[in-house]
């Protein structure tokens, strides 16, 4: 039987689409549940409700854990009580919470009321920290021993709690109060004798995350320390609970959209909903703003190219170059603020370190604004004398190089300045889009330009 994921999604729209149900639930039980989310977000709501009351309580559970959370927590609003609470029951805590977040005031108080009193009590402590922090990220369901326990008697805690324990490959050694003091493989406990003590063969190793940071800091750590897991903790050091590698890929991935977005101006909240599913209202509600005052911001160009357009009516060839000037311009600062926020996000630079950024990035803006400089020298020397008089050529090529040099240097520096003060106001260093840098380096652009031009030219 044909067992490709891409034919298995096909297959299920049509038999959904024909009113086929008894051949699409036989479907069902050949797909991986991520793939039926991958079908799901292309479905219409008559489609989506068919496939929901296939599922039952268990299968729904982990059906649910694979959609967006936009989609999810729709799906469970179109739940009968009975039925959430249910669904609720199978799905780990961490999910809960982020189903939480995602829902409406109203909403969340009605779903919180069909926990069981556990997961309440569990929801309710993790609702109290960000959702985009540690704390707001984490799972509860982590392993953990005492530092006094031997080997037997960690192996048969173990064993009451590995059903409800995410991963057991990292288990956490614990004082009495609860304070980190290592960690134990699972291995280490299978080859030892039962007799050994967790102290003897456990690792000391301290890494863990502030229940309160970034969620990106607890990110950068597993990647830096290449870990499965890493441990919450407060400020005691007691771990709360322990950010998993699934958990960090998906915190990666809303980080980088986030970025993204706020690079190119969107702004708002990053709906977790599929671009398709997501209104043209939301879509001009995130878009539109920032385009306007960018809009705005952009007549400056046109002032300052007013006010020099008498020097422009003296040497129109000075309107051939004026574009080159000002998109190189752009061009840099772009790339400076894309290399500058990278570094940022990968905890590789900090605002301490501003002066040199400022003082790298002017150095490699002013060598590429001198070798683009040269090269536009050269080209207007060589084939542009058919313009402009032979005894002024070189007046103009010197006027476009020192130009270009300048506003090359300039915007690199505006570049990879822009988004470090943004940090040090405590700001997301994405919120200085890409778009704002270019328009501002657009003004700066011309008034670099036409005031070379003045100088060299005497016009």
């Amino acid at each position: 039987m044909e067992t490709d994921p891409q034919f298995l999604i096909r297959q299920l729209d049509e038999a959904l689409g024909s009113g086929a149900h008894t051949e699409a639930r036989g479907i069902l039980n050949d797909m991986h549940p991520a793939d039926v989310a991958e079908a799901f977000a292309k479905m219409k709501a008559v489609q989506r409700s068919v496939l929901v009351s296939l599922y039952d309580d268990e299968e729904l559970a982990s059906f649910i854990e694979y959609l967006p959370l936009a989609d999810a927590v729709d799906v469970l609003d179109g739940l009968p009580d009975q039925l959430q609470a249910s669904v609720f029951h199978e799905l780990p805590d961490d999910h809960i919470v982020d189903l939480l977040q995602e829902m409406e005031p109203a909403q969340q108080r009605d779903s919180i009321e069909l926990l069981s009193d556990e997961k309440k009590e569990k929801a309710e402590d993790l609702l109290k920290f960000p959702d985009d922090s540690a704390g707001g990220r984490m799972t509860t369901a982590f392993a953990s021993v005492r530092v006094d326990m031997t080997v037997g008697d960690a192996i048969h805690a173990l064993e009451r709690v590995k059903e409800d324990t995410e991963l057991l490959a990292r288990i956490y050694v614990l004082d009495r109060n609860d304070r980190l003091l290592g960690k134990v493989r699972l291995r280490d406990l299978t080859f030892s004798e039962h007799d050994v003590r967790i102290r003897d063969i456990m690792d000391d190793e301290m890494l863990a995350v502030n229940a309160f940071a970034d969620q990106e800091d607890a990110v950068q750590m597993m990647a830096k320390y290449d870990l499965m897991a890493v441990p919450v903790v407060n400020g005691s050091m007691q771990v709360l609970g322990v950010i998993t590698h699934d958990d960090a890929l998906d915190i990666q991935e809303e980080e980088t959209t986030e970025d993204i977005e706020m690079q190119s101006g969107i702004v708002g909240s990053t709906a977790d909903e599929a671009y398709l599913k997501a209104s043209v209202a939301d879509h001009l509600k995130r878009r539109l703003g920032w385009v306007m005052v960018l809009a705005l911001l952009a007549i400056v160009s046109g002032f300052v190219l007013h006010s020099f357009s008498g020097e422009l009516g003296k040497a129109i060839i000075l309107a051939i170059y004026m574009p080159m000037v000002v998109a190189a311009g752009g061009n840099t600062g772009g790339q400076a603020a894309t290399m500058v926020i990278r570094a940022m996000s990968l905890g590789e630079i900090g605002p301490q370190a501003w002066l040199q950024v400022i003082w790298k990035e002017m150095r490699i803006g002013l060598l590429i604004g001198l070798a683009t400089g040269l090269c536009i020298a050269l080209q207007i020397t060589l084939f542009m004398g058919f313009i402009v008089h032979p005894f002024q050529i070189w007046k103009v090529a010197l006027t476009v190089a020192v130009s270009l040099a300048t506003q090359i240097t300039a915007s690199t520096v505006i570049g990879a300045a822009l988004p470090m003060l943004a940090k040090m106001a405590k700001l997301d260093p994405a919120v200085v889009a890409t778009p704002a840098i270019t328009t501002m380096v657009d003004v700066t652009g011309l008034f670099i330009y036409f005031t070379c031009a003045k100088l060299v030219l005497g016009i």
